[in-house]
């Protein structure tokens, strides 16, 4: 155990301050470390013992280190740590924080190949807006949550606007996207979440039905209205129906029952760089939400993102979004109903939720 212990150390001793907490963030999500547990381990030997204390089996520790060295960038640490697991103690033979600079800068010249997708810079301030109508939309509570713990998991400063009358919304979002302009911080990205009742037409409904047209939304955040995001994701995700419609499915599988966001039809994307829009159903179409656990794409949103949120891309986790609810079949008065999501992006880069060392 002792010697376990030892190659922890060795390994935690080679990270800089923002190298640790990166694997710190990335031991609570992946290996469901708590924060009150993290916390308290303070210092690199705390946090050694401890791991070996959550982790006891031979070589579970390090396993456990290992990946989360790797997701935090890492990988020369992770390959050693297992080396060492392999040769036993002292052979954990570890890059100096010189050499792994230079390997680093090695890595992000091929990183910068035109042949290679790019990221976009996620290391700075995040800020998030969540409207949700609730009235007359039963489990909206829940999405609810769901967003909440999804900007505390990926460091989203939010603003919440719970049951807005219609003409509120643009004022709110007005102000919050003031208040982006205005920071003296710099800002990394900003998503919003609108979830409602919604019509054919392209409108989101405030609480007492009156309408908003998201052709008003979605400009206020483009490259003119909002210099402070150029070049940065804004990301918006629209959970409210798009039609009547009902998209019949096959072989009955799933008998919860599920209730339709009154409605919304599609809009344009916007021309300006840098969006990425999430529609919880296809043109025409209704969206579907249960009465007691919420919208059916928020849950899977929960679902796929605890999963893979930390590792993956923003189009990979939606495209998995889309392919769980594709593969169930719902119900509506006895009628099977599918569900498709609609993904749209002017995005240049890819987008990562998670720190990614590779960047810096």
């Amino acid at each position: 155990m002792a010697a376990e212990a030892l190659r922890l150390l060795q390994v935690l001793d080679e990270l800089d301050q923002a190298q640790l907490r990166a694997c710190r963030c990335h031991l609570r999500f992946q290996s469901r470390v708590s924060q009150a547990q993290l916390e308290a381990a303070g210092s690199r030997e705390e946090l050694a013992q401890l791991l070996l204390q959550l982790f006891p089996a031979a070589g579970q520790a390090a396993a456990v280190l290992s990946e989360a060295l790797e997701r935090s960038g890492r990988c020369d640490l992770a390959a050693a740590l297992r080396r060492g697991q392999e040769h036993g103690p002292g052979s954990v033979a570890v890059l100096t924080n010189e050499k792994w600079q230079a390997a680093q800068q090695t890595h992000d010249e091929i990183q910068s190949s035109p042949d290679e997708l790019e990221e976009y810079d996620m290391r700075n301030g995040r800020m998030a807006f969540l409207m949700c109508v609730t009235t007359d939309r039963p489990g909206a509570g829940n999405d609810i949550e769901v967003m909440r713990k999804l900007f505390q998991d990926y460091n989203f400063t939010h603003q919440e606007c719970i049951d807005p009358i219609g003409q509120d919304i643009v004022p709110k979002l007005e102000k919050f996207r003031d208040e982006i302009n205005q920071s003296a911080d710099v800002i990394s990205c900003c998503l919003i979440t609108l979830m409602s009742h919604g019509t054919k037409n392209g409108y989101i409904c405030g609480k007492d039905k009156d309408k908003v047209n998201l052709e008003v939304i979605f400009p206020l955040f483009n490259n003119a209205n909002c210099p402070k995001l150029q070049g940065k994701p804004k990301i918006f995700i629209i959970q409210a129906c798009r039609g009547r419609s009902l998209d019949e499915g096959v072989e009955q599988m799933d008998n919860a029952f599920q209730e339709s966001d009154d409605m919304m039809d599609s809009m344009r994307l916007p021309t300006t760089s840098d969006y990425y829009i999430v529609y919880s159903t296809q043109k025409g179409y209704i969206s579907l939400r249960n009465k007691i656990i919420g919208s059916r794409m928020i849950q899977a949103m929960n679902e796929v993102f605890s999963q893979h949120g930390m590792k993956w891309h923003l189009g990979d986790l939606f495209t998995k979004v889309n392919k769980k609810l594709m593969q169930r079949d719902f119900k509506i008065d006895k009628h099977i109903v599918k569900v498709t999501i609609v993904m749209e992006s002017t995005l240049t880069k890819a987008v990562y939720l998670t720190p990614r060392l590779a960047n810096k």
